[in-house]
């Protein structure tokens, strides 16, 4: 048995689909996808309803698919006139928020409101049930698992989205240690569990200067950083570009997989 990461594929279905088969992924392993299968690529959709239906794959909320909840209960509460709007600091509704160019939700959407009803029912209620941090323990390491940020207080093994505060699943998913400034360390109490090796996504690591020799995002990893042992595994696939890759890792051997989004 082999447990893996994968996070930030956007959409890219196809690249997801190559990565499980060059990891050889099988029935007995287990598969951790840390947020943000959705939005900016043209397949998001499908990614989800593909994790859906593996026993053992699970998907931690990103801050894409906590839009698209967010514009899913805006769209009913605006049916039914209940409800207040909550909007960004940019004055857009979650509905804008989410089909923004900025935040590329519209394809995803589309691809959302033409599915039956039922469907979206089934999708609607597998993110809500999903979890905003998993802490898994393998060969004696703890690794905290979350799309990009976490918590002071202790939770345990896991954090449900259901359980948490808007705000505390909004921090989560949108905030990151790696917006902070630079000379600002994060501090004794800023996360509840210090020896936790945190693995996030959400930031694209060619932001963060991580490339290999091809100038191709990679996988980036710090035992101090601000404190704390770090990897990050997004490199780029919403950046659609020639730098883009797919990244997975497994946690049992520390074997780093790639898929480019495009070919050389």
């Amino acid at each position: 048995m082999r447990t893996y990461v994968i996070s930030d594929i956007h959409g890219q279905y196809k690249a997801y689909l190559k990565m499980l088969e060059l990891i050889g992924f099988k029935d007995e392993d287990f598969m951790y996808v840390l947020g943000d299968v959705i939005d900016r690529g043209p397949d998001g959709i499908s990614i989800i309803k593909d994790i859906m239906s593996r026993d053992n794959a699970d998907m931690i909320l990103g801050n894409h698919e906590f839009m698209l909840i967010n514009a899913v209960n805006y769209l009913k509460s605006k049916e039914s006139e209940k409800g207040k709007v909550k909007r960004s600091d940019d004055g857009l509704t979650p509905f804008e928020l989410w089909t923004h160019p900025c935040n590329g939700g519209e394809g995803t959407c589309l691809e959302y409101i033409n599915l039956p009803s039922e469907q979206q029912d089934k999708i609607e209620e597998y993110l809500k049930s999903r979890s905003l941090i998993k802490r898994v323990c393998i060969n004696d390491k703890m690794y905290h698992l979350s799309h990009s940020f976490s918590v002071p207080k202790t939770f345990g093994r896991t954090l449900k989205y259901s359980r948490a505060s808007y705000k505390t699943a909004e921090t989560i998913v949108w905030e990151s240690l790696f917006d902070r400034p630079c000379d600002s360390p994060l501090g004794e109490k800023e996360f509840a569990y210090k020896d936790d090796i945190y693995i996030v996504g959400h930031i694209f690591t060619q932001r963060l200067g991580q490339m290999d020799e091809e100038g191709k995002g990679s996988i980036f990893m710090s035992d101090n950083y601000r404190g704390y042992n770090v990897i990050d595994i997004d490199c780029g696939m919403a950046l659609n570009s020639r730098s883009s890759r797919l990244a997975c890792m497994c946690l049992e051997t520390g074997e780093i997989f790639y898929v480019p989004l495009l070919d050389d």
